[in-house]
Formats: structure tokens, C-alpha cells, sequence
């Protein structure tokens, strides 16, 4: 792996624990260990830059160094040439220099007397170093070096501070617990915090970084996740395999349901390549979804003609070296999936299915001697694929198996289903399997079962069947973004799902009956009947199908067997969705970005996950990134007024009124039917006219939601007129009736903009500001909460003061503060917090933003009962 570079991210208390140490009066040994790419380097880089006085750095692995060399002393010379001029060294070194160069051969080494010697002279040489004082001397990778003790010990007898970093391992002989032992301090390297770790990743890009990007290298690396080396790595790879895109400002992952692999070069993957195919097959094995026990290796090894102590001795060194870890049953496991993940990769798929079939085969060879759980044999039987032979017998097993963990693990049902679909009769397993992979949202997995039949001419005889096979490929065309391929179109006939996917591909506008229609094929065989589903289509899918959130109607159309898939057009745009309505709006605009990655997304999906963005990136305070995202989508055309309502809301946003009202009347007239976001406008409209006082403009606001309200007679719009007659006419009541009305359906954004209007206008305006306030701070609306502010100064109405509770605090920032109770300087938190001076200062501004003082004494009075209560300056 690279070398770290660039700014130490993390390690502020190790780096603390060194600066005290290397400033003391009496010459340290300080030992710090840690983990192959744990930071000890970067760590040791940050320690020089630190120190006031003359450091010298001695990088042993980054030397060459003869393997007769046993004390590094070419390293040494090799540093010290390098570094002379800065050492300020006594006129004499050179001829120490001299002297040890002499004496650095191979034949000095074979006898003891050479080597004495030499030391002698390691060590005249150290205390000839910097005549004006000690110096401090960085021994990187001391570990490298055989007879690490002796390294360092001439450095360390001549006065100096040495400072060495090594692997927290031991190895025969056992010459760096030697070193351990000696040291008159060690400084251990825990893995990065979370929070470190998405720092450096921040440092990395150089930019700012998605939180889907964040959340798949945390479950890709597993317990490497807090190793920066493993991070730098992964990251470098992932840029190299062009999985790393820029959208709007923000790097992100591109085809998140692609596993993340660990890079080549990796130490685990360079441990695990050292034992060859039997390493590469624990590790699989390890990793499956039939997983791996130790007392199976006798198993393993007759299914692949190896020894079985080979087996064994390699299941001892991954454990030992960390590719894999064993539970007290003896399980194995693979804590690292990036790991795994590679170690496919270069097996090859065929590969790996070879392995579990030869595994399958062996274990049903052993029969009744081995008595092999079923599950763990349907498993193998399933990963193998067609590298078995079909069979009757593996048949029933895997329907058998399939079915005992169907509820609880339908995605492992599917598997062992689809596996039993090549070994039986294939019409009496379509139906469950279809099912199973409905369940357990493989939509990839359904697309492949149907085109696999048309290519096989596997396709069943019988209407019902063929009709629900139609409905399934469709069901996988949606949530995959891709339409269906055209010789399942040619094997199936016309189907109405496949018209429907015709108009969904189109862009067209889908009503919830065709919807309904589409997949009647599916839904005969679900729990809620088709009779039903009409009965419900219009009171519960009109709104969803307006904005395209197919998710929400097969969630109503199927009931909890529905499964949304963890990636995909579909799946990425309903969390744009459901996260701007229930305040979860980093989320939402994260998704938004998964969106623009997705190779097949729905324009018009992406037209309305853009605006949605837009409208929260304006409430941040973020208007740059609201107006790219605004921009990405034309003025004219299919969602014009949903694109007017944001607009309108960035003019309203910078104060700019009157634009505003120009900008949204403009969308609103040039509407189409059914264009959604026209009810959201109106009430915008309104609350920008009211503001401005343009009472024209207030009055035809409300003339037009009385004139929809006649029309529709809907939820909606009966929503609208209330809260625009409301502030128009300052009839509390009907704000009031439109709240409730909002509340009821749990739009928070909406539910936020209702208390406002209904605070603008009620008798007891306090109560709905108050919430309105509260609202505006969990959206994270810092613009929108500025509005409410304004409101509730202009009716009097006391704003909320603001609090930081104990818990919201880190644990370094709640010792800060008792620390500060205890009347500590900032000296002595950074030593007793092991942590430099600058660090306790970064630390403490933060703290007074929170409490809202700007002194150390009214830090300590909000932290009295407990928690940081606003202080005045």
C-alpha cells in the first residue's frame, strides 16, 4: 500500500503523548505500535513537523538494507548523509561517519568482536550529532531491522530522544517485544474513529463526500474501516476502476450494489495469495451463504485432493494474520467482505462455482458417515449452479430448505429455489420462486430467471403462468431502470405489463388503474385482491403516480410482501422521496446523487429528484448547489411548475418578492393537467403575496384554490384552500382546519409551512410558531427557521432558547468541560487529555458556540445541571 500523505487526520492524543515525551528532560525510548497501515508513519511525519528542535528521520523499510546488516547501520549512514547539514553536528562526525561506514560490512557482522565494535562506534558517532544539544531520532519500521534493540540503542545511550514504530506483532526470534519491553513508553494506534475516518476520505477527494460512499467502503472493509492505509487504498482503487463520479460538487460511488474489493497489494490479500488456492477457498467458503466450520477442513480437503493438515495449518495463519476469525464454535468467518470480495474476483465465477460443487459432491459421497446439515448442503448446492449435474434428489432438497427459511430469509429461499428450478420440473417451482425473489426485492435475479426461460424455451404452457411471468419481468424492468429485452418480449407475447413499460420508458404520465392493470398477473396470486386494488386506486395511488414513486403503490398494491431492492433507479429515487417528506433531508439529497449515477435512470424521476434537491439545498442556506440543481432541469416542460414552486421559493429565500411572484404566477399559468406541485405553489404564492403585502396577487391565490377545490374536491385540495384563505382572510380557523388536515398526512415540510401560516394568523399564535421553529430545526431549514423567527418577533412571541444537550457532545468534549468546572488551563487539558494545546483550543470554540458564551467561566456555569444551556456573552 501507498505511504500516507498529507495532513494528519486523527491521532491527536498519540500525537499529544508524543510531544510530551520527546520534551522531557531525560532522554525517552518511545515505542508506537500498530496495525499494517494504521497511520505509524504518518503519525511519526506529523511528530517531526511538531517538535521545535532538530529531529532526525531514519525510514529503515524505505532503505535498502544487505541481510547481513542486523543493526540497520546503513540506514543510519544513509539518513545522517542526507540530513547533515541540518543537524548542526559536532566538526568531528564526518570522521564518525567514516569510521562506521568502514566497519558496516558483512564481515564485521560474523564475529562478536566486530560487532562491539561497530556499536562503539554507532554510538561515538550519536554523540557526536548536534553539539548544541540532544536531538530527537524518528525510527520508522524499526521492525525491519533483525536486531531492532541494537538499532536504537546507540542513538538512546548517546542523550537522544528515539521514537520507533513497528507492527503491534511479535515475531521469532522475539526481538521487538524485546524493544517493547525496554521502551520507557509505548503508544498504541487504535483504529480511526468513524467520524476520522470520514475526514480522510474528505482529504482524500479533496472535495465534499456523499454519505453513500461513506456507507459502502464502512460495510465493505468491515473491521478495516478505522485503518487510514486500507482506506487510502480502497479509495485510490476505487478511482482507478473509474467507480468514483462528481455530481454537483460531491464525489460518489457510482453502481453502489457493486461489491467494494480490496486493492492489489493488500496485506490480507498478499497473506492470503502466500497460500494459493487453499487460502483463496477458505476465504470463499468462509464468506458463503452455506459459511465454513473448522472440524469441516477434512471436507474441503478431500473434495480438493489436498492434505488435510495443509487445510488446517492455513485456517491457523488467517486467523492468526486477521483474513478470517472463529467463534467459539469453531465458525468461520470473514470480517473483512472487501476481502472476500477480491478473493472472488480473482477466483472467477466459475471458479468459485466449481469449489462448492466439488464441496456438494463430497459431502454427499460422505452420506451418513459425515451427516451434513441440509441447509449448509442446499447452500453449495445453490452457489454451485450448473456445475452440478440435475438431480431429482438435490431437487427436493433445495424445495425443502427452501421453505423452512422462507420468512425469515426469503433472499437465501430464492437462492436455494432458483437452484431447484435447474434440477425439477420447472412449472412447479416458478410460482414460489417468483415469489421468494418478489420477497426478497432480487429484482436482477428476477429479470435473469425470465430471460433464462425465453432463451431456453423453458417457457410454462399454461396462460396464468405465462401472464404472471410477464408481470415479473416487467416488475424487474421498472426497478432496474431497464426495459424489458426484446426476445422475452417475442417468447411472451403482448402483455398490458408490457405496455406499460412501453409508457413508463416513454416518460409518459401513468394513472394508478393501468397500473393496477399492469400487474393484475402478480397480484391474483398476492394476498389483496385485484377487486380491492381498483376499489383503493384512486383515494391511495393518484398522488404517487403523479410524481413517479412507484415504490409507495407496489408498497399499498402488495402489502409487507413487497421488498424495495438497496439500489436502483426505483429504490433511489423513492428515498429522494420519502426523505424530504419525513425530515430526513441529507438522505434525500444523498439519494438524489445515487440517482445521477444510475446508468438507466427515468428522466422524469430525475427531473423531480433534481427540483426536490434544489428545495432543500435552498432551505440549508446552500444556494450555489440549489441553483446547479435547479438549473439541471429545463424551465419549460412536464414538471414546469414543480420547478416554478422552487424557484419561486429561492427568489422568496434572498428576499427578492416580487421576482418571486413574477416566477411563480409565470409556472402557474403555463401549467399542464395534472402537473404536480400545483397546490404546493398556490400555498407559496400566498404566503410570498401576504408578505409583500400585494393583496391583488394574495386575493387571486385564493380565488384559484376555491376554483381546483370545486373541481377536485380532494384531500388536497382541500388542504390548500384552507391554509390560503386562512392568510389571506386572517380566518384562524381555517388555517387551523388546513394544519390538521397536513398533520394527518405526515408531510413534515408541508406540516412546517402549515404552523407558519396558521402562526401568522391564530389568536394563540404561539404553539404553532413554537412547532413550526422546532420543525425548521430538524429539517435543518436554517433559511426557513430565519422566517420563522421574523414571524414570531412580529407577534410578540418569545423564540425557543437554544440548548445543546449533554448527549449531542463527544465524550473528548465532555471532558473538556468538567476538566474547565475543575479550573484547568488549556496546558494542562492537553496533557491530561494527551492532546495538543491547538486541539483543546479547536475544541473549546466549538464548545462555545454551542453553549452560546464566549468565556471559559460561562462554559463551566452551562454545565452545572448537567447539559450546555445558552449563556449570555
Amino acid at each position: 500500500m501507498a505511504r500516507q500523505r498529507g495532513e494528519l487526520v486523527g491521532r491527536q492524543a498519540e500525537l499529544a503523548a508524543l510531544t510530551e515525551a520527546c520534551r522531557g528532560q531525560d532522554p525517552a525510548l518511545v515505542v508506537v505500535r500498530g496495525a499494517r497501515g494504521s497511520g505509524r508513519t504518518a503519525l511519526l511525519t506529523q511528530l517531526g513537523r511538531e517538535l521545535s528542535g532538530t529531529v532526525l528521520a531514519i525510514p529503515f523499510a524505505r532503505i535498502d538494507r544487505p541481510d547481513w546488516d542486523l543493526f540497520g547501520a546503513h540506514a543510519v549512514l544513509t539518513a545522517i548523509r542526507e540530513q547533515f547539514e541540518s543537524l548542526g553536528a559536532n566538526p568531528r562526525l564526518a570522521e564518525s561517519i567514516t569510521a562506521v561506514s568502514r566497519l558496516c560490512t558483512a564481515e564485521t557482522y560474523a564475529s562478536a568482536w566486530g560487532q562491539s565494535a561497530l556499536l562503539t562506534e554507532l554510538s561515538r558517532m550519536f554523540a557526536r550529532i548536534a553539539a548544541e544539544g540532544p536531538v530527537t531520532v524518528l525510527a520508522d519500521d524499526i521492525d525491519v531491522v533483525p536486531m531492532a534493540v541494537l538499532a536504537v540503542a546507540p542513538a538512546h545511550r548517546a542523550g537522544h530522544h528515539v521514537v520507533a514504530t513497528c507492527l503491534d506483532e511479535t515475531r521469532e526470534p522475539d526481538e521487538t517485544a524485546q524493544l517493547w519491553a525496554l521502551a520507557d513508553r509505548t503508544v498504541d494506534l487504535a483504529p480511526l474513529s468513524d467520524e476520522d475516518v470520514d475526514a480522510l476520505v474528505r482529504q482524500l477527494a479533496n472535495t465534499p463526500v456523499d454519505a453513500g460512499l461513506s456507507r459502502a467502503l464502512r460495510a465493505s472493509l468491515g473491521s478495516l474501516y478505522g485503518n487510514p492505509g486500507t482506506v487510502r487504498s480502497a479509495v485510490a482503487d476505487l478511482r482507478e476502476r473509474d467507480r468514483l463520479v462528481f455530481v454537483k460538487t460531491h464525489l460518489c460511488l457510482r453502481d453502489p450494489a457493486e461489491p467494494v474489493a480490496l486493492p492489489a497489494g493488500h496485506p490480507l490479500l498478499t497473506e492470503v495469495d502466500a497460500l494459493g488456492e487453499t487460502g483463496r477457498h477458505l476465504v470463499v467458503l468462509a464468506s458463503s451463504a452455506a459459511g465454513f466450520a473448522v472440524d469441516e477442513t477434512p471436507v474441503l480437503a478431500a473434495a480438493t485432493g489436498r492434505p488435510a493438515s495443509e487445510c488446517g495449518a492455513a485456517v491457523d495463519r488467517l486467523v492468526r494474520a486477521g483474513a478470517l476469525l472463529s467463534d467459539p464454535q469453531g465458525k468461520l468467518s470473514c470480517p473483512c467482505p472487501a476481502l472476500a470480495a477480491a478473493v472472488r474476483e480473482r477466483m472467477g465465477p466459475d471458479a468459485v462455482a466449481a469449489l462448492h460443487a466439488a464441496v456438494a459432491g463430497q459431502l454427499l459421497a460422505m452420506g451418513d458417515r459425515m451427516a451434513p446439515d441440509p441447509g449448509v448442503l442446499a447452500d453449495h448446492v445453490a452457489a454451485a449452479g450448473r456445475a452440478l449435474p440435475p438431480s431429482p434428489e438435490l431437487a427436493a432438497l433445495l424445495q425443502e430448505e427452501a421453505k423452512r427459511v422462507a420468512t425469515r430469509d426469503p433472499a437465501r429461499a430464492a437462492e436455494r429455489q432458483y437452484a431447484a428450478l435447474r434440477h425439477a420440473d420447472r412449472d412447479s417451482v416458478q410460482t414460489e420462486l417468483v415469489r421468494l425473489l418478489f420477497q426478497a426485492g432480487k429484482y436482477d435475479r428476477m429479470a435473469e430467471l425470465v430471460d433464462e426461460l425465453a432463451a431456453t424455451d423453458g417457457l410454462p404452457a399454461s396462460t396464468v403462468a405465462r401472464a404472471e411471468l410477464a408481470a415479473a419481468a416487467a416488475l424487474a424492468s421498472v426497478h432496474l431502470g431497464q426495459p424489458v429485452a426484446a426476445r422475452v418480449r417475442a417468447a411472451l407475447g403482448e402483455h398490458e405489463a408490457f405496455r406499460f413499460c412501453d409508457r413508463w420508458f416513454a416518460g409518459d404520465p401513468v394513472a394508478a388503474p393501468e397500473l393496477v392493470s399492469a400487474f393484475a398477473g402478480l397480484a391474483a396470486s398476492w394476498p389483496t385482491p385485484a377487486v380491492e386494488l381498483r376499489r383503493r386506486t384512486m383515494a391511495e395511488f393518484g398522488g404517487p403516480c403523479a410524481i413517479r414513486d412507484l415504490a409507495t403503490v407496489f408498497r399499498s398494491m402488495f402489502g409487507p410482501a413487497y421488498r424495495l431492492p438497496d439500489s436502483g433507479p426505483l429504490a433511489a429515487f423513492h428515498r429522494v422521496v420519502t426523505g424530504f417528506r419525513e425530515a430526513r433531508w441529507p438522505d434525500a439529497v444523498s439519494a438524489a446523487r445515487e440517482l445521477e449515477t444510475c446508468e438507466h435512470a427515468d428522466p422524469a424521476m430525475l427531473a423531480i429528484a433534481r427540483l426536490l434537491a434544489a428545495e432543500m439545498c435552498v432551505w440549508h442556506g446552500r444556494e450555489r448547489r440549489a441553483v446547479a440543481w435547479l438549473e439541471s432541469v429545463e424551465r419549460t416542460g412536464r414538471f414546469g411548475v414543480l420547478r416554478g414552486w422552487v424557484e419561486c421559493g429561492l427568489h422568496h429565500e434572498a428576499g427578492e418578492l416580487d421576482e418571486a411572484l413574477r416566477v411563480g404566477w409565470n409556472a402557474y399559468t403555463q401549467r399542464e393537467s395534472g402537473e404536480p406541485g400545483q397546490h404546493r405553489l398556490l400555498v407559496r404564492l400566498a404566503i410570498i403575496a401576504v408578505e409583500a403585502g400585494r393583496t391583488r396577487w394574495a386575493h387571486q391565490a385564493l380565488r384559484e384554490a376555491e376554483a381546483r377545490h370545486t373541481r377536485e374536491d380532494s384531500a388536497v385540495s382541500q388542504v390548500t384552500v384552507s391554509l390560503v384563505r386562512g392568510l389571506v382572510e386572517r380566518d384562524g380557523a381555517a388555517a387551523e382546519a388546513g394544519e390538521r388536515l397536513v398533520r394527518a398526512r405526515g408531510h413534515l415540510p408541508d406540516l412546517a409551512w402549515a404552523c407558519l401560516v396558521a402562526g401568522q394568523v391564530a389568536e394563540e399564535p404561539d404553539p404553532w410558531l413554537h412547532e413550526a421553529y422546532r420543525l425548521a430545526r430538524e429539517l435543518g431549514a436554517t433559511r426557513l427557521r430565519a422566517k420563522v423567527k421574523q414571524h414570531m418577533e412580529g407577534r410578540g412571541v418569545l423564540a425557543p432558547v437554544a440548548r445543546s444537550r449533554r448527549a449531542e457532545l463527544s465524550e473528548v468534549e465532555l471532558a473538556i468541560v468538567e476538566l474547565i468546572r475543575q479550573g484547568r488551563t488549556n496546558r494542562q487539558i492537553a496533557l491530561k487529555l494527551r492532546m495538543s494545546e491547538k486541539t483543546v483550543e479547536n475544541h473549546l470554540t466549538r464548545l462555545f458556540l454551542k453553549a452560546g458564551c464566549r468565556t471559559r467561566h460561562g462554559l463551566a456555569a452551562a454545565s452545572l445541571q448537567g447539559r450546555l444551556e445558552a449563556v449570555g456573552a
